[in-house]
């Protein structure tokens, strides 16, 4: 069962003084667009309908094509009513898809959990509307006086989306329209004919923008919404290598003149290593070992900085990248305080960061410890990576 979706932006914005709310600019994308990607990645929706204004639909069009928008983007004209603007929606509909959703445009914040348990109630009550229970004490007023309290546990307020099976939708707006019925949702069409749609429990964060104080709101939300995402995730990398005859010693990318080298399947560099394995620890994608295991002859001998720059890529797929790197290496010898600068630059341009972001120090373990008998090297590394 597919769902036609009919996005509604007829209204005036007449209380924008003078914004289009569906024009203004959320981060960097308009709300229509936002409302229209929120229900794109939805499996379900079949096909996505803007009803506008017909002088909007043109510029409605030039600012959709601009982003991926994956599923069949169609435009009808809205009318004078909401009713008359459904009716033109609905023209537009492939009628091979059973079910129809109405969601406000001016609703960008709507969650892919709400749509879809939206969804899943229409089709197993083939009428579901979300709302969200009403928090404040409501009175009815006579004239200018109160006239008395309803019980507010039995209080909703309704929002978007709204989904209907196709056939009962259309008997209920046949009836509506003979009756010269008016109404502000399209739930009140089927209510009028007497169905009696299932709530489906919302969120408050679903607001409709209305008002110029809605559009400060939803930038407060904006912001807080890209603050968890910038939320930090921290990784601890550590890699040790036995030191032998016949090997070249690199550290950081460096050929470091020594009489040993670092044993490996690749070109040992126990440095990247550590640093490569801190930032698949901090996304949580395991190990080096398990990127580049050594029973793959291409990185028999591999350059580690060329690997970094791989696990680099990595992060960035997953919108991650390095915010600070602090790395140390255990070495009884050779000195390596010659060393360090050129291996924080080599570290930080395959990683794609800043240089001031790296820290490579070394130390050498007093004569304690493999490291200290000058059996091999070891190297830490802990990472701090943010949303790219």
């Amino acid at each position: 069962m597919a769902v036609s979706c009919i996005i509604a932006c007829g209204g005036n914005s007449s209380r924008m003084r003078g914004t289009d709310k569906l024009l203004y600019e959320l981060g960097s994308e308009p709300v229509i667009v936002r409302t229209v990607k929120a229900f794109d990645k939805i499996s379900e929706i079949g096909e996505i309908i803007v009803c506008t204004k017909e002088e909007k639909i043109e510029e409605y069009k030039d600012i959709l094509k601009r982003y991926d928008i994956k599923k069949p983007l169609k435009f009808a004209q809205s009318g004078a009513t909401r009713q008359k603007s459904v009716a033109n929606g609905l023209k537009e509909t492939d009628p091979a898809f059973d079910y129809i959703c109405f969601h406000d445009g001016a609703r960008p914040f709507v969650s892919e959990k709400t749509i879809i348990n939206c969804i899943e109630a229409a089709y197993r009550y083939k009428a579901a509307v979300v709302c969200v229970p009403v928090k404040d004490t409501v009175k009815i007023a006579d004239d200018e006086f109160i006239k008395s309290t309803p019980d507010r546990s039995c209080l909703f307020s309704a929002q978007t989306p709204q989904i209907f099976e196709r056939g009962e939708y259309l008997n209920a707006l046949k009836k509506a329209q003979k009756s010269g019925l008016s109404v502000t949702d399209d739930s009140s069409i089927l209510e009028a004919a007497g169905v009696k749609p299932f709530i489906v429990i919302g969120e408050y964060e679903n607001i409709k923008l209305t008002t110029p104080e809605d559009l400060i709101t939803a930038q407060t939300m904006l912001n807080l919404s890209k603050n968890e995402e910038k939320a930090m995730r921290i990784g601890h990398g550590y890699d040790v290598h036995r030191l032998v005859e016949g090997r070249k010693l690199i550290l950081g990318g460096v050929k470091i003149p020594f009489e040993k080298g670092l044993l490996g399947h690749s070109d040992a560099d126990v440095l990247v290593h550590a640093v490569m394995d801190s930032m698949l620890g901090a996304l949580a994608l395991g190990d080096i070992g398990k990127l580049f295991p050594d029973t793959m002859p291409e990185y028999k001998g591999a350059c580690s900085i060329e690997l970094l720059k791989k696990v680099t890529e990595v992060s960035k797929e997953k919108g991650y990248r390095i915010s600070n790197l602090d790395c140390t290496v255990c070495a009884q010898a050779p000195k390596l305080a010659p060393f360090i600068e050129e291996m924080r630059k080599n570290i930080a341009d395959a990683a794609d960061i800043d240089f001031e972001k790296v820290s490579v120090k070394a130390t050498t373990e007093e004569g304690l410890g493999f490291t200290g008998e000058g059996l091999g090297i070891s190297a830490t590394a802990v990472v701090l990576m943010e949303k790219a």
